[in-house]
């Protein structure tokens, strides 16, 4: 199912327009400050460093109780882990494999490891993290794919008692087992399983500490019990490792990952990162972020928002984490006891899992329209999760990774599918699609809601396919979102607006937080029809009564940016005739102050009155997580002017680009090119629009379009254009369907 922009372009302007290349004028890794959202409870990321989509994230611990282990504002520092989900709403995802250089005497306390940190010794930057422990200690790390780079710098005048631990007890949520072999004076090779909180279940990862130079003597331990023994299996496990005096005073660790085994493991630690030559490992992975971030060039506009914008941009890509081993081989989701090779899929597949896709599953339009290659293994990947089976639903019992949750798993796969990106069997993902369209809706209103969305995209599938049979139960069943509508359902302040409630029943109050809905109240939800806003409309009387209520869910303080479920709203009045207000909104929520006055799980005890996306620590407001690149990946879109209301169609809603142009780095060599002409921070309406020089005077773009390259230019002005974006319908899959 492919939509085509219905208007005609010249090919030869194409030709002149599309195939450009791009000269970048400023280095986008300079714009990435990969301490913005650490601060506190606010975005919940991590400043160490990790390759676009990598298995390993190495970074500091200074926080066990923190979601990723860090904030910034602590002062010490409890040592470096390898695992953990950016932006993770809840604890549990990751914290595995604690490794802590530092001067002193053997401990087997966990807590004794702590060590205060030189605040203005630490940086960070893609591929790259420092800092100074109080020691003298100098800790810089880096990473490959699959291995975990560190470089410890111990003091010329400390030569006693140097040491390194690891830490095999560490866990966000909690380890079940671990063990550790001490192969030799150079390897250390074990692995670890641990708790992710989200459904009870589990991942395992193998390791292999690898270091430049051997270690005098090493004493383990098993809770109390220590003593030089080489091997120790069990949850309180460790190992102390003590460098020569007579040493080198630079000690450099390779820790290399495998989902499968310690051999693999040992394997990456030895060929991913060939030799000692850190500086060399640390630019190969900053070029891998270079040219991912290359892709979109932002002309003009403030410093500030080039920082947020291309740091959320890295922070899009973080989730998920390749899983598969340098030769193929992985252990899929929810078969944790077979081994499979990647290449019996495709010889350029990878594997990868840690979805979190309840958050993000919106993310991935803004990774198909930059990364093809990657939405194809991703979509290849979820599809492999249906064939090997989907039974779950939400969680996965087993994943080879920190996990979170896999709702919306159909959706990213028919993103890939409508965007021609189907180098995957159909049939298994459409039974995949199927099982999991049929699950049980759930009590709760949200849960019925997204259900009805989950019938939608197997009805695309379906029709695909041409099974027409299950294409028409499928719509009947998207289509029941009607039957929990209630007309006569009054706000707090008793107006009449109509609502979304339990059995399409009257309740007491639509702003009872968390009663009827997960993480919101009924006016969050109200909104959450994404495939089928015409039918919206009719349920409330048509467009116009439809878009006073949005217009009143935004005066009134009631929209909530901290969290997902209805962060698709100020992009829906491009569906009801009044895209100026899209401009409008979508601009007040990615660039202005606001008030914000819920959280995750109710009221602010005052409300919040802020920017939401900014370039301090914080970056985002109070208890609201990045949740895996979703709000990050907000940003980017909203900035960019283009949002997927609809994340299973192939087009983009069109809101109010806030950089002056932007060029995208398309595949086959295109270029894309949005101009906004005298935008500001006023000057956020669109007034008129051409593409390739013709008149455009729709509010959304077609995949297909942006993908073929070609200059959209706007002209924009501080009074809305109330005319402007009013011809080609938006395309809708439950009418194109059928």
């Amino acid at each position: 199912m492919r939509y085509l922009q219905p208007i005609i372009l010249l090919a030869t302007l194409s030709v002149i327009c599309c195939t450009s290349p791009i000269r970048v004028h400023d280095n986008p890794l300079n714009y990435v400050d990969p301490f913005i959202c650490t601060e506190g409870d606010n975005g919940m990321l991590y400043p160490g460093p990790a390759m676009p989509f990598g298995l390993v994230h190495l970074s500091p611990e200074t926080e066990g109780d923190s979601h990723v282990g860090y904030y910034y504002e602590d002062d010490s520092i409890e040592g470096f882990s390898h695992t953990r989900i950016a932006g993770a709403g809840s604890k549990g995802k990751g914290g595995g494999l604690l490794i802590k250089p530092g001067i002193g005497l053997f401990t087997n306390q966990i807590e004794k490891f702590r060590e205060p940190l030189v605040k203005s010794t630490e940086e960070a930057r893609p591929g790259y993290y420092r800092v100074k422990l109080e020691s003298g200690v100098n800790v810089e790390l880096t990473t490959s794919d699959h291995v975990g780079f560190h470089r410890y710098t111990f003091p010329k005048d400390q030569r006693k008692n140097r040491y390194v631990a690891v830490d095999l007890s560490h866990s966000y949520v909690g380890m079940l087992d671990a063990k550790i072999n001490i192969k030799s004076e150079n390897v250390i090779t074990g692995y670890f399983k641990s708790l992710h909180n989200s459904g009870g279940g589990y991942h395992t990862l193998y390791f292999a500490i690898v270091s430049d130079q051997p270690f005098e003597t090493f004493t383990s331990w098993d809770g109390a019990d220590c003593g030089k023994v080489n091997e120790r299996q069990g949850k309180q496990i460790g190992v102390w490792l003590e460098y020569p005096e007579n040493g080198k005073n630079q000690v450099c660790l390779k820790v290399g990952l495998s989902t499968v085994d310690e051999e693999l493991a040992y394997e990456e630690a030895q060929n991913e990162i060939k030799g000692w030559d850190f500086d060399q490992a640390q630019k190969l992975c900053a070029g891998r972020w270079e040219k991912m971030l290359r892709k979109v060039e932002v002309i003009g506009g403030s410093e500030e928002l080039k920082t947020i914008f291309y740091t959320h941009l890295y922070h899009s890509y973080l989730v998920p984490h390749l899983s598969s081993a340098s030769n193929g081989d992985y252990r899929p989701l929810n078969q944790p006891n077979i081994v499979l090779n990647t290449k019996e899929t495709a010889p350029d597949f990878t594997y990868y899992s840690a979805w979190s896709l309840w958050d993000d599953f919106r993310k991935y339009s803004l990774v198909s329209l930059l990364e093809p290659s990657y939405t194809r293994n991703i979509a290849r990947s979820l599809v492999d999760y249906y064939a090997h089976k989907n039974k779950e639903g939400r969680d996965a019992k087993y994943s080879p990774t920190p996990h979170i949750r896999m709702e919306f798993n159909s959706t990213v796969v028919m993103d890939a599918w409508n965007k021609g990106i189907r180098d995957f069997d159909a049939s298994i993902a459409y039974e995949g699609m199927k099982e999991y369209a049929l699950n049980a809706e759930g009590e709760r209103i949200s849960d019925q809601l997204e259900h009805f969305y989950h019938a939608y995209v197997a009805m695309l599938m379906a029709k695909e396919l041409g099974k027409e049979e299950d294409a028409e139960m499928f719509r009947i069943k998207a289509l029941g979102y009607r039957n929990v509508w209630c007309a006569t359902q009054k706000d707090r302040e008793g107006t009449m607006r109509g609502f979304f409630t339990p059995a399409g029943k009257e309740v007491e109050d639509v702003e009872d937080f968390e009663k009827h809905v997960y993480e919101g109240h009924l006016w969050h939800y109200r909104w959450f029809v994404l495939h089928d806003v015409e039918g919206l409309t009719s349920l409330r009387e048509g467009k116009e009564q439809l878009a006073q209520d949005l217009e009143y869910f935004f005066e009134n303080d009631l929209f909530m940016m901290v969290n997902e479920p209805d962060i698709h709203a100020p992009f829906l009045f491009n569906y009801l005739g009044k895209p100026w207000l899209t401009q409008k909104w979508a601009r007040i929520f990615t660039t202005k102050e606001v008030t914000q006055r819920y959280h995750n799980h109710g009221l602010y005890e005052t409300p919040v009155v802020s920017r939401i996306f900014r370039a301090d620590t914080k970056g985002y407001i109070e208890t609201m997580d990045d949740d895996a690149g979703a709000m990050a990946s907000w940003f980017v879109m909203s900035a960019m002017g283009l949002f997927p209301s609809d994340p299973a169609m192939p087009y983009y809603l069109i809101g109010s680009p806030i950089f002056p142009e932007y060029r995208i780095q398309l595949e086959k060599g295109n270029v894309f090119t949005v101009k906004a002409n005298n935008v500001s921070e006023d000057n956020f309406y669109i007034q008129s629009a051409t593409l390739n020089g013709v008149e455009f005077d729709q509010c959304w773009i077609s995949y297909d379009t942006i993908m073929s390259g070609g200059v959209l230019e706007f002209e924009m002005g501080n009074v809305p254009n109330k005319k402007w974006g009013k011809s080609g319908d938006i395309p809708s899959g439950m009418k194109e369907t059928f």
